[in-house]
């Protein structure tokens, strides 16, 4: 053997990293205490992979050993060798709790380097049984130390730690109060208000302490936070700002408006106001989220155009716009006038605002619209003039229907169809045009837009057209169109050749519903495509006929899957509780969405399924289904389930199902 471990030893000096790599793998092979001494050599060697293989070779063989731990604390004192420290650090924290009572008898090792890479490993393993000596560290002779201390106390998150670190914010260095405020928003347990505003005092601590208002603050703090937002520094002014919104969606609807929206409002106008405004160029997303609602709920108008640079970002978009709605049209002369040289993101949204405010005079600047080089400004100036309805209209959007971009073909569609109720002799004629087109896709625009028109005499034609996709969209036109014959031609349509006709067919059926609509939904309950089966099967729940109860059961024989499941639900919503027995069969069935599906059935209608199946479910193999079970027996029985989920923590093996029964032991006890 030693011949080998020497052969071993020679390839550990190899040039080739894989050799090296290759050589660590083989040392796995040994026993541990003769091949200790090469392992921790690999342990820091230049290559990451040879290290990450040392430390799994470690990990593999005897780490609980008084003399391994010994040994991978004493490598944390290699300064010269980063890679050995950082392998050993990250082998002692998989280790994990078995590791913390060697490493705590090093907290008061003479070397401060070795005291601050102990508490961290303790901060990353998150045991609390070390906390006393965390707090004690709050005091030691080394800042980095008391740092360190400080930041894991943070991380093992355990409130004991409280009063000690408020103790550190009385007094101490600055930078260690900046780390204590981190830790007590980690935390997140209530702070008082008397501890943290004293910190404003400080510079340097505002934006620390405004981030942690943010975690912990309540109602109380909302005039700090208001005021910080005239700080002068960019960055404590952003901090309160975000702060001040974090702290607003923890109120109650009644109290924003009071307490956070009227005091905003009443800076409209002013150099606050201003100053918010002008940190929109921020590049923070989080920071861009909380000024945007900020300056949309003041409703300063002199921020429109740094909104609409804002709208560049996807991310924001959608609440630069209700900013732009809460300011209202009085933001609209500057957008206008700053449209010809916008880039065509911002293009877009002034045109939605147009739409929005119905702006009158805007009518030229949309039609123009429709001819810019970006798709996105054509589709938003036509659904624009969807929404304004002004005279042309039609003509300019039917011109659209032949653009290149589907996105603007379909917002010219859904424009026109807004003419519906204002122009239907100009639609119909474009319709008629359209349905007789060579191209299907002309002849889907016709069904769609006669589905607005709710024309029943022209659109049964094209539910027997050559092409799918117009078949598809006549069908799905006539669940809005009322005429006898209706229902008569949705049931034909269940037996097209094509899946998704039959799908546009069910869908219509279960939408419209009423008594006629019954026996054809029963008929698609035979389909072969699991999705129509599915959306027969909600339609026939919300149908609620009992008379359909036989079929469905008969399906649960031979359903699976997604069919499977939603026979289940229309099951119970048919019959009841009185037809609960082969939704309580399920509860053995193989699939585990299936079985999670009955539990969730079941106990809309009580308890009374559980005692007989508590031991199975409890042993179900598949944590989902445990997971589900727990959860419902806890809501059913309440305080009566602490014994059963006492039993089933005792023999639950996976961490997530542990986790979720130690939640519901807390709340019940």
């Amino acid at each position: 053997m030693a011949t080998v471990l020497e052969d071993i030893s020679i390839k550990l000096g190899s040039r080739d990293e894989e050799e090296r790599r290759l050589a660590v793998v083989a040392l796995r092979s040994h026993p541990f205490p003769s091949s200790t001494q090469l392992i921790f050599k690999a342990m820091g060697d230049e290559s990451w992979r040879v290290r990450k293989e040392a430390v799994t070779a470690v990990l593999k063989a005897q780490p609980h050993e008084a003399e391994v731990l010994e040994a991978l604390i004493g490598a944390l004192r290699a300064s010269e060798n980063a890679g050995l420290r950082n392998s050993a650090v990250e082998a002692l924290e998989q280790i994990g709790a078995a590791a913390v009572p060697h490493l705590c008898a090093h907290l008061s090792d003479p070397d401060p380097d070795l005291r601050k890479f102990i508490i961290d490993i303790l901060g990353n393993i998150g045991c609390d049984k070390c906390l006393p000596l965390l707090v004690r560290a709050l005091d030691d002779d080394d800042m980095n130390v008391r740092v360190a201390a400080a930041e894991n106390l943070g991380k093992i998150g355990d409130e004991r730690a409280l009063p000690h670190l408020l103790t550190v914010l009385e007094g101490g260095e600055i930078w260690l109060k900046f780390t204590v405020l981190d830790a007590l928003a980690l935390i997140g347990a209530p702070v008082p208000l008397v501890s943290l505003a004293p910190l404003l005092k400080e510079s340097l601590l505002r934006r620390a302490t405004y981030d942690c208002l943010g975690v912990l603050g309540d109602a109380q703090c909302l005039p700090i936070l208001l005021q910080g937002l005239q700080e002068k520094a960019k960055n404590a002014r952003e901090a309160a700002a975000m702060a001040l919104m974090r702290v607003r969606e923890r109120l109650p609807a009644e109290k924003q408006s009071a307490l956070v929206d009227l005091p905003l409002q009443r800076l409209e106008g002013g150099p606050v106001a201003k100053k918010l405004i002008d940190s929109l160029h921020s590049e923070d997303p989080m920071v861009l989220d909380a000024l945007v609602r900020i300056v949309g709920t003041i409703g300063d108008a002199r921020a429109a155009l740094p909104l609409l640079r804002v709208c560049r970002s996807e991310r924001l978009r959608s609440v630069c716009i209700d900013a732009f709605r809460r300011i209202g049209p009085s933001l609209m002369p500057e957008l206008l006038e700053h449209f010809p040289t916008a880039v065509p993101i911002e293009r877009g949204v002034t045109a939605q605002l147009i739409a929005e405010f119905g702006h009158v005079g805007s009518e030229k600047l949309l039609f123009d619209g429709l001819l810019d080089d970006s798709a996105e400004v054509r589709r938003s100036c036509a659904l624009a003039l969807g929404r304004l309805k002004p005279a042309g209209a039609v003509t300019r959007l039917a011109e659209l229907l032949d653009d290149g971009e589907q996105q603007v073909r379909e917002a010219a569609l859904e424009g026109l169809r807004g003419f519906a109720a204002t122009e239907p002799a100009t639609l119909s004629a474009l319709a008629s045009e359209l349905m007789h087109a060579q191209l299907p896709a002309k002849r889907r625009n016709a069904a769609l837009i006669l589905g607005a028109l709710s024309d029943g005499e022209r659109l049964p034609p094209l539910v027997k057209d050559e092409d799918a996709s117009v078949r598809q969209a006549a069908v799905s036109s006539l669940a809005r169109v009322e005429f006898p014959q209706v229902v008569s031609h949705l049931a034909l349509a269940l037996s097209d050749e094509e899946p998704e006709v039959r799908l546009a067919a069910a869908h219509a059926l279960s939408d419209r519903g009423g008594p006629d609509a019954l026996g054809p939904l029963l008929l698609a309950l035979n389909d072969t495509d699991p999705w129509v089966q599915t959306t027969a099967l909600k339609g026939l729940a919300a149908l609620g006929e009992s008379g359909a109860l036989q079929s469905v059961v008969a399906l649960l024989d031979h359903a699976s899957g997604p069919v499977l499941i939603a026979a289940l639900s229309t099951v119970a919503a048919l019959g009841g509780e009185k037809a609960l027995a082969p939704v309580e069969k399920a509860l053995s069935h193989g699939d585990e969405e299936v079985v999670e599906a009955a539990i969730e059935v079941l106990s809309r209608f009580g308890g009374g399924w559980i005692a007989l199946h508590c031991d199975a479910l409890l042993a179900h193999p598949h944590w989902m289904v445990r997971r589900s079970f727990v959860r419902a027996l806890a809501k059913l029985q309440g305080a009566e389930s602490v014994p059963i989920l006492d039993r089933a923590l005792a023999g639950e093996s996976d961490q997530l199902v542990r986790d979720e029964i130690v939640a519901l032991l807390d709340r019940l006890r």
